[in-house]
């Protein structure tokens, strides 16, 4: 598989790495990245997650996601 490039959302990250920071000092809350199908949603929380997890070995990261055919709570259910 050829390797992701990414670009231009360096403010994103830094928006992302706030959260973190702050969660990490025991404030953690939650952080809905919304936006257009295609406008690289999905790209920036993975590239975020790899670089938080490189930066703390310790850090445990999950994803949900939506299925348009059975639900939009779908990634929040037990």
């Amino acid at each position: 598989m050829a390797e992701q490039v990414f670009v231009a959302r360096e403010r994103e990250l830094a928006q992302l790495n706030e959260f973190l920071d702050q969660a990490l000092a025991g404030h953690g809350t939650v952080c809905f990245v919304t936006g257009e199908a295609g406008a690289g949603k999905t790209t920036l929380v993975t590239e975020f997650a790899r670089r938080a997890q490189d930066a703390h070995f310790h850090l445990l990261v999950a994803f949900g996601d939506c299925n348009a055919q059975t639900g939009i709570g779908d990634p929040y259910l037990p």
